[in-house]
């Protein structure tokens, strides 16, 4: 990773904040997206404590505001002509129905819609760069239900919400969003790949009071390290693009997605969705 760009969302906390660390170890020079300009200050100082030549920047976006991700694409494609590594990171649950500024459904639009936007804004200095997208996703993606109504009503919050069942949709979305990504630009040598990262004892059980997240706070002890799913982003990044091209992967193993995830006309249908609600 020696001197590659490598940007991060969500790089404050959590399985971000382990794999900029790890770029930073490895020599990359790390793009710290951060919501919070304090804790990406933070952040930044932190890793440069722990590693000594560590290339960082810190950039500002908040994935609830599609203005605030253009105005970062906008900054990126002005400093960075080639991007090797876009690791799509930053993710969100909230236990009750909650509404983005752009009208959208806030787990959808933070976890899928504003990652679809930042990528599809530096495609080209991703493309320039022979690059690599890594999109976040989860397992819980096996218990998504896209096929339940028009996908526009579903990213504008229509219909009944539960929580969990809005994060699973938004992360099925993250493999259709690779798959999709993959088949389009593999000729052009720019390869994606889909991660889980583990259930792990990250700050995403901390942001609601509901019955469910308080159960998986307290079994925050027995979960896995962040530094685990940070590792298998890492890992993800060195290894040859016919292994991971296009792949979804628990951790570090090659793993088989639920069948919905190979659905083309789904995943097509998603492309084509999110790239006229974020104007793309």
């Amino acid at each position: 990773m020696q001197n590659k760009i490598c940007v991060v969302s969500g790089a404050n906390s959590g399985v971000g904040f382990e794999a900029a660390r790890g770029f930073a170890l490895l020599g990359a020079h790390v793009v710290l997206v951060c919501r919070n300009d304090e804790r990406g200050l933070a952040t930044q100082a932190r890793i440069s404590e722990e590693v000594a030549s560590a290339d960082l920047r810190v950039a500002h976006a908040d994935f609830s505001s599609l203005t605030q991700v253009r105005q970062l694409g906008t900054v990126l494609n002005g400093d960075y002509p080639k991007i090797d590594l876009l690791v799509n990171n930053a993710g969100t649950f909230f236990a009750g129905r909650k509404m983005t500024a752009d009208g959208f459904e806030s787990t959808f639009a933070i976890n899928h819609l504003s990652h679809f936007l930042l990528t599809q804004l530096v495609i080209s200095s991703l493309l320039s760069a022979s690059g690599r997208v890594i999109n976040v996703s989860s397992e819980a993606h096996r218990r998504a239900k896209l096929g339940r109504s028009a996908l526009e009503e579903i990213i504008r919050g229509g219909g009944p919400y539960n929580g969990w069942g809005a994060y699973s949709d938004s992360k099925l979305a993250n493999i259709l969003f690779t798959k999709e990504l993959a088949r389009r630009y593999q000729a052009d040598r720019l390869s994606a790949v889909a991660v889980h990262p583990g259930v792990l004892a990250t700050r995403i059980w901390n942001r609601n009071l509901s019955p469910v997240s308080l159960l998986m706070r307290a079994f925050k002890p027995f979960m896995g390290r962040p530094a685990v799913g940070g590792e298998a982003v890492v890992f993800l990044a060195g290894e040859p693009s016919e292994a991971v091209h296009g792949q979804y992967y628990e951790k570090r193993r090659l793993s088989e997605p639920a069948a919905p995830a190979h659905d083309r006309e789904l995943a097509e249908e998603l492309w084509r969705v999110s790239s006229e609600l974020v104007g793309v």
